[in-house]
């Protein structure tokens, strides 16, 4: 039995379909042809949103507050990135179902290998995305070259709790320019939010080392 997602919609009788009833119906009967292909077709539509929704929400333009989002650091202060960020995983759904769609449906594959060619391809997109888009947050927030030497000093709020052995985030004011920067503890204390930090030093990616200020 031919599995079926979703419902499509037939128009009455006597009246033919508008072209874009026409396309829709032929993507959504795509979609209905295999169980596969359902997973593709539902793929690709929730990492469209996810990663149009993330990005639209992430603050690109605004004061920073996800310059972050997207960087992490190893054990020895080196900025890499997380593969788990909202706009990522949106990437990666969104071309394994429409790579997905392309070999099953477009070249017609066994299903065995368009799972290995989408899940590459996917894997390769979505990193390269993460890359991408985290260089762009932090360059958006001002060229850390300019003004990494001013930070060292400064004091911030922590806006994200700081766990002993993890990031945080910390907000703080640089030439009246507010700004945010992943952060860890300078002495791998956890720090909670709202506490007064002094940045001690910035490492790679933009992420920063603070310790909490005396009270």
């Amino acid at each position: 039995m031919t599995p079926t997602c979703y419902e499509t919609h037939k128009p009455a009788a006597g009246y033919p379909p508008q072209k874009e009833e026409a396309t829709l119906s032929g993507l959504l009967d795509a979609a209905n042809s295999t169980t596969l292909n359902c997973i593709y077709f539902s793929s690709l539509v929730a990492g469209l949103i996810l990663a149009l929704a993330s990005m639209l929400l992430s603050g690109i333009g605004g004061d920073g507050a996800d310059a972050g989002a997207d960087v992490s650091a190893d054990g020895d202060g080196a900025g890499d990135l997380t593969i788990f960020s909202p706009v990522t995983i949106g990437a990666f759904l969104a071309v394994f179902g429409g790579v997905g769609l392309i070999t099953s449906v477009g070249f017609g594959m066994d299903a065995r290998l368009s799972l290995v060619i989408s899940g590459f391809a996917a894997a390769t997109i979505s990193l390269l995305v993460a890359y991408v888009y985290s260089r762009l947050l932090i360059e958006l927030h001002g060229s850390t070259d300019i003004v990494e030497a001013d930070m060292v000093g400064l004091e911030g709020v922590v806006t994200t709790p700081i766990p002993a052995a993890g990031l945080g985030e910390v907000q703080f004011e640089v030439h009246s320019e507010r700004m945010s920067r992943p952060a860890r503890s300078a002495d791998s204390a956890p720090i909670s939010r709202g506490s007064t930090v002094v940045i001690e030093q910035v490492l790679g990616a933009g992420v920063v080392t603070v310790r909490q200020r005396p009270s």
